[in-house]
């Protein structure tokens, strides 16, 4: 076996004052929760939005109370994850995956930096919920659609990474 490359900083014992670290499981555990709850709003939400591409308007208050519960889900889960991040930084990132599985640094990297890319989209498409109806404004409904769709997407991929990273992590 060969011997391991020196770590690139000292390692920094736990209890050290990380912000929240002693809170750093249970805010994983609520921050799951929460893109629990996020994955479903989002994939009710873009099922519905394909039915609007096809002619489709039945369940218009239906779909606005999904964008309502997704909003506030991607909110809660990013202020969750935002908490937790700092010991995660330190013992995960900095402790395992920089040395043993710099993949999954960068998969992760890019999932936090998609989900901060699409929390304007989302709060974007937030507001266009509440003043188009989809079903009258026809101009609108391309870019409404376009919107959640890609906030799915981005939603989609940010969990599924999250539980690959997540697994690479496990014994």
């Amino acid at each position: 076996m060969e011997p391991s490359a020196p770590l690139p900083y000292a390692p920094v014992p736990h209890g050290a004052g990380i912000f929240l670290e002693s809170l750093s499981t249970p805010l994983l555990v609520l921050h799951a929760l929460a893109a629990t709850v996020l994955i479903g709003s989002t994939t009710h939400d873009a099922i519905l939005l394909v039915g609007y591409l096809r002619g489709r308007f039945g369940r218009v208050r239906l779909e606005k109370l999904y964008v309502r519960i997704q909003l506030v889900a991607y909110l809660v889960t990013f202020a969750l994850g935002s908490l937790a991040y700092p010991a995660y930084r330190i013992y995960v990132r900095a402790a395992v995956f920089d040395r043993h599985a710099p993949w999954a640094a960068n998969l992760f990297d890019i999932k936090e930096n998609l989900a901060a890319l699409a929390l304007p989209l989302m709060i974007g498409y937030a507001w266009l919920s509440r003043v188009i109806d989809p079903r009258a404004d026809a101009a609108w409904r391309p870019m409404y659609v376009g919107f959640g769709l890609s906030i799915a997407a981005v939603v989609w991929f940010s969990v599924v990474s999250g539980l690959v990273v997540v697994l690479e992590r496990a014994p």
